[in-house]
């Protein structure tokens, strides 16, 4: 809002302005017909009324202090042609010029009321025409004049640095200087941002902040130093740091971090530094895959990062939040800044360091996995059998009968070139290969299986005792092999 009196911008829903005191409101209500009008008005345009208001009056008086002679006020509700036979009978009473013949008073009937009423009120409508008029020419001066210091102040302000305000937040204030030096067009996000003061009158106040993109063709962090300078900041990029391949996020929800830890301004062995964390897990992720979280130390003065990385796979907690499960940080934690971000790792929920107990059950779980996996295969179908039933044979030698375990395969397990012998029934084939295994053949389900892997001894020879058994004959002793029931027993 402007007034309309002096040009002066006042407070939206003022009634009177704040520089000249001016009714910001342009009308008034006539006392008498209750109609509105002009707030200059003297007399009403649509009664003929004299009006009573202060502004009506104000409007009247003199602009300049030169000395007036004093003029009778119209009394309020009268019309204007009854103001002005008071008038003519008051000029009657006066002393007669000697040198001025007086004008006969005129009584006007009282049919010229209206018409003069009329007449007023056309007047008063091209005053107030004419004085709009004018005040709308004055107000687009003004408006123009005003825009054109407007955009001369907002141009000295883009020149300008922004003024330092100890009330701003320091994220407000690294938003809002990257913004003015042409740092923010990378769309990045902002990630954190910590004041620190002067630790003395010839330090200055600092603001580190950090900003990230999370998941592009070649996510980055970068670290800002915005250092104060009187009532300016100069701001500088300090680092930038790619994780190719991965996507970053920087919130406290998901490092599952208390905010008063993460992040904070921090002083390891004498230097002011940054400390913050966030995760960078391979890009689409979830449970199972691999995910990282890294721990950040940025030295002021030295503008050096330092990164600790706990790097292992994903997992689900109960409540649904994901962490990082692993044996601890890949880097090594022999500096002290270093030392300082393994400590902090404990204050993070996202990430969950295995305990010995189980470092030794996994590895427990994948020598044996890699066994199997050894093991697997047509071609070592004799190493698994001997390695599946080795607490069997021991048992065989004590004379215990046990049942054995065989492993069933689709292809065959023995190179034909290297049979020595072959046994038939009608429902399986017995073959003994010149390595001194045997191998047996289910006519019925089609699938081959060891029956004796030469690991205790090579069988030298074999027959078949009745149609479902096969005597096996080694150096350490005979073993009777049950076909059907996978069933052994020693034979001497």
């Amino acid at each position: 809002m402007r007034c309309q009196h002096c040009g002066h911008e006042v407070p939206e829903g003022s009634a009177f302005c704040n520089r000249c005191g001016y009714k910001m409101s342009q009308q008034v209500t006539c006392s008498y017909c209750h109609e509105p009008m002009p707030s200059t008005s003297v007399f009403c345009p649509h009664c003929g009324k004299a009006v009573d208001n202060a502004m009506s009056i104000a409007s009247q008086q003199p602009a300049t202090t030169r000395q007036q002679p004093p003029q009778q006020q119209p009394l309020p509700g009268t019309t204007y042609n009854e103001q002005r036979r008071a008038a003519q009978r008051q000029a009657a009473r006066q002393p007669v010029n000697a040198w001025k013949q007086p004008e006969p008073v005129q009584e006007d009937d009282d049919d010229d009321d209206d018409g003069g009423g009329r007449s007023n009120f056309n007047r008063n409508l091209i005053i107030g025409i004419i004085t709009a008029a004018v005040l709308i020419g004055l107000l687009s001066v003004l408006r123009h004049c005003n825009s054109q210091e407007n955009d001369r102040l907002e141009a000295r302000a883009d020149s300008a640095a922004i003024i330092a305000d100890s009330s701003q937040e320091p994220i407000q204030i690294l938003n809002a200087e990257l913004s003015r030096n042409g740092m923010a067009d990378d769309h990045a996000y902002t990630g954190c941002a910590v004041r620190f003061g002067g630790t003395d009158p010839d330090t200055p106040e600092r603001i580190v902040g950090v900003t990230y993109k999370e998941d592009t063709d070649r996510p980055f962090i970068k670290v800002y130093n915005l250092t104060r300078d009187g009532a300016q900041w100069k701001t500088e990029l300090g680092q930038t740091k790619y994780y190719d391949g991965r996507s970053i996020i920087m919130d406290n929800s998901s490092l599952i971090a208390d905010a008063m830890y993460v992040p904070r301004a921090v002083t390891v062995d004498g230097k002011q530094c940054l400390y913050f964390a966030f995760l960078n897990h391979l890009k689409g992720a979830g449970e199972g895959n691999n995910g990282r979280v890294t721990l950040a130390l940025y030295d002021l003065d030295a503008k050096k990062l330092t990164t600790l990385t706990y790097d292992g796979q994903i997992r689900s907690r109960t409540d649904g939040r994901q962490y990082v499960y692993c044996r601890g940080p890949l880097e090594s934690t022999s500096s002290s800044e270093r030392s300082f971000l393994r400590q902090e790792a404990a204050n993070i929920g996202a990430i969950r360091v295995a305990t010995q107990e189980e470092i030794d059950a996994e590895e427990e779980a994948k020598a044996l996995e890699e066994e199997e996996k050894a093991l697997a295969g047509e071609d070592n179908a004799d190493a698994k059998w001997d390695h599946d039933n080795a607490e069997n044979m021991d048992k065989l030698k004590e004379g215990e009968e046990v049942k054995m375990k065989p492993t069933q395969y689709d292809k065959p397990i023995i190179n034909m070139k290297e049979i020595k012998e072959k046994l038939e029934s009608d429902r399986y084939l017995v073959f003994l290969d010149t390595k001194g295994s045997v191998v047996g053949f289910n006519k019925s389900s089609r699938k081959y299986f060891t029956i004796y892997g030469g690991k205790s001894g090579a069988a030298t020879s074999i027959s078949l005792n009745g149609d479902n058994n096969v005597l096996i004959k080694t150096p350490s002793g005979n073993i009777t092999y049950d076909l059907v029931h996978d069933r052994a027993k020693n034979a001497n």
